[in-house]
């Protein structure tokens, strides 16, 4: 009888458990700062992350400069690129400043298999004023075009893969990917465009950014797309020729909408970051798992500590292997709203899924 009494007793707790609501597992997701950043005189903003071997974070950003519609067009813009080294304990140093006149912004951030840094950069205009592209950090801080993309490209996130660079452009939806050789590449083609990976007609429907493929993340041979004006993760088998399989819907969900920065974990679940959470609070943000099937679990909308959240990744040290660290974009403190960027620390339990 004691022995059915428990056995019923375990069936009640495993059912609570099943039906529990997303991340009701931990009474609190409690995150630490490791790093904050000055918005400047117009606003700030952090968009892409990455870690090293020795669990140094390398995080871009934008500050943004003076912009007055009411003045001469050709005062417009003074934006200016940094890249920012974060240290394990938190100690911070900025290793590269770039001029962006008038409206450059660097974007996606990665790392390869030898430590090297590299940084996507957004260019604009009409004519562009400055070219986008991919750019290498050198041991003196110098940043090195070794990318060149067409007028019109808005490369937003990088990943590497069997030593390959794969870029994400938001604007046409497609990813790009170079054999780096030393110099500058100059692709003639997307390695896949679909209009899966597309984004909305901000002129026809206002509910859309016009953002399409935006964060990239690797689980063996099949690269994930996040595309965030349609809550869309997109999976695309990378063929034994290097060629793209058919892009096919791995999971679309209304949570998802506004979806940026994606990290895979050791088992496989994958981590999605969203600028904006479901609830109106501000600063607004939410984080997401999906499970290897595409099962979605909330964790966190907008618990008050994310603010336009870009990118999720997991430590690479022993010590920090089981924390998965948030790039807060802080992206309207360019509006006025006396923000700032920072880094996060959450401790979620699992290792990242190595990367390269």
């Amino acid at each position: 009888m004691k022995r059915l009494v428990i056995t019923l007793a375990l069936a009640v707790v495993l059912l609570v458990a099943l039906t529990a609501p997303a991340g009701a597992s931990r009474a609190v997701w409690q995150p630490s700062t490791v790093a904050t950043f000055a918005a400047g005189d117009y606003g700030a903003f952090a968009a892409g992350m990455a870690a090293d071997s020795h669990g140094n974070l390398f995080g871009s950003l934008t500050t943004w400069g003076y912009y007055d519609e009411s003045v001469d067009p050709s005062l417009w813009g003074s934006n200016i690129g940094q890249i920012w080294k974060v240290t394990p304990n938190g100690q911070k140093r900025l290793v590269s400043t770039k001029d962006l006149t008038p409206y450059g912004m660097l974007l996606g951030v990665a790392v390869d298999a030898d430590d090297q840094v590299y940084v996507a950069l957004a260019g604009g205009g009409e004519p562009p004023a400055i070219d986008s592209a991919v750019l290498k950090l050198g041991h003196d801080g110098k940043l090195t075009e070794v990318v060149k993309l067409p007028d019109g490209a808005f490369p937003n996130s990088l990943a590497f893969h069997n030593g390959r660079l794969y870029i994400t452009d938001s604007i046409p939806g497609a990813v790009w990917r170079v054999e780096l050789n030393g110099g500058a590449v100059t692709p003639e083609a997307p390695w896949l465009e679909d209009a899966l990976l597309a984004g909305g007609d901000p002129a026809t429907d206002p509910t859309m950014m016009g953002l399409g493929a935006n964060g990239i993340a690797f689980r063996g041979d099949r690269a994930y797309v996040s595309v965030s004006d349609y809550g869309r993760i997109v999976r695309i088998a990378v063929r034994a020729d290097g060629s793209p399989g058919a892009p096919e819907v791995f999971c679309e969900r209304p949570e998802l909408v506004t979806a940026d920065g994606i990290a895979f974990d050791a088992l496989g679940r994958l981590w999605v970051a969203t600028n904006s959470g479901t609830t109106g609070g501000s600063p607004s943000g939410a984080l997401y798992r999906l499970s290897s099937f595409g099962a979605l679990c909330r964790i966190v909308d907008d618990p008050g500590w994310l603010n336009y959240p870009t990118m999720p990744v997991f430590g690479t040290t022993k010590k920090g292997d089981h924390t998965l660290y948030i790039a807060n974009g802080a992206y309207w403190s360019g509006f006025g709203d006396g923000t700032a960027p920072d880094i996060q620390a959450l401790p979620v339990g699992i290792a990242g899924l190595p990367l390269n």
